[in-house]
């Protein structure tokens, strides 16, 4: 073993040593600052206009008010959209053709705050949603991960594109002894507090789906009322369509809204020091942990890296940032070497909290 390897073996060694701190629980959006929006060509013009179509729906997601677009300084800078944008690409779904734009964040960041406009980081609480809706035999079922009704497909795009992570109940076994659809369309906290609990999410909503017999207009012939539990704080809202299948995009925009305005600050102090936490698996050398850190050490908001626990399975690190961790989850996300990677619902608390990536450099 030569000097620099036992040098290396030494600081890991070293570094296992210390206790584990994770952080305050929230999942981390990695795509902030993207969003896509249909093209039927590739055309200069559509191009162009799908690219700012993308700007407002990435100015919606990060300050929850639709009506910010008409802002004079919004405007300003989707004229000039492209001195904000870092990168797009095309995209084929099917027959369906996409644009994904993928924006600077540092620069959005400074035109909110020297407009004193509201901003909500990545950091975002991920809820837990327990849906019960009413059928024809007035029969009432809760919706499922499993269920891939058009509500539901359209309920996970729309939550994807305004940045809310979400979860649905598997309503297995467990679930099935803990809460039933009674108590979801009632309101009974106490169970569904009670089979909240294995996911891990930071808060539970419900929610009540009903057809109404004499709508006041055809618009409003379907009502979704939803409460939601989160972090101490409780919200509320109502919405309707003509169908049920229409419910989820003026849901999910309404809780956007009011998360939004629970969550998201006008910038003042953005220098305080932020402590991040990340697993990154798949280090099975050496040269990959220096490597690893060499490039997170790079990033220009990062103050600090420490590897905290070290394994060939999976690495613990703590990054120090200053500002927000924003900054440095798009660098992660544009740099294309670190590969987000789903987490289990069960798994233990404090791996939760963290974002977990795949290390796939040669």
């Amino acid at each position: 073993m030569n000097c620099k390897t036992r040098l290396v073996a030494l600081m890991i060694i070293c570094m296992v040593a210390l206790s584990w701190s994770g952080s305050t629980a929230a999942k981390l959006i990695e795509d902030l600052y993207s969003a896509r929006v249909d093209v039927s060509s590739q055309a200069s013009q559509q191009r162009q206009q799908a690219i700012r179509a993308a700007f407002d729906q990435v100015i919606i997601k990060v300050t929850g008010q639709s009506a910010l677009l008409e802002h004079q300084a919004v405007q300003s800078a989707r004229r000039n959209v492209n001195d904000y944008l870092l990168q797009y690409g095309y995209q084929r779904q099917g027959s369906q053709q996409r644009l994904e734009a993928t924006f600077d964040g540092r620069k959005l960041r400074q035109l909110l705050a020297d407009n004193e406009l509201p901003y909500w980081g990545s950091r975002r609480p991920e809820l837990l949603l327990w849906i019960a809706h009413e059928q024809d035999n007035n029969r009432r079922q809760l919706i499922g991960s499993g269920d891939e009704s058009i509500f539901t497909q359209q309920l996970r795009t729309f939550a994807r594109a305004s940045g809310i992570p979400i979860q649905l109940p598997l309503l297995d076994l467990t679930d099935a002894m803990t809460v039933s659809p009674t108590d979801v369309w009632g309101r009974f906290t106490q169970p569904v507090a009670k089979a909240s609990r294995r996911y891990a999410s930071d808060g539970y909503l419900m929610a009540r789906i009903t057809r109404l017999e004499n709508p006041e207009s055809p618009d409003q012939t379907y009502r979704l009322d939803w409460s939601v539990d989160v972090e101490s704080r409780r919200l509320n809202g109502v919405v309707y369509a003509q169908s049920e299948d229409w419910l989820a995009e003026p849901f999910v925009n309404d809780l956007l809204q009011q998360l939004a305005k629970t969550y998201s600050v006008v910038s003042s102090d953005q220098q305080e020091l932020i402590e991040v936490a990340l697993e990154v698996q798949q280090l099975q050398r050496w040269q990959d942990v220096l490597a690893l850190e060499q490039f997170l050490s790079s990033v220009a908001s990062v103050e600090s890296v420490r590897l905290q626990q070290y394994s060939t399975e999976r690495a613990q690190f703590t990054v120090v940032v200053r500002g927000s961790e924003d900054h440095l989850l798009q660098t992660i996300q544009l740099d294309g070497r670190l590969v987000s990677q789903d987490v289990s619902p069960f798994i233990e608390p404090k791996r939760q909290q963290q974002s977990v990536y795949r290390w796939v450099a040669n």
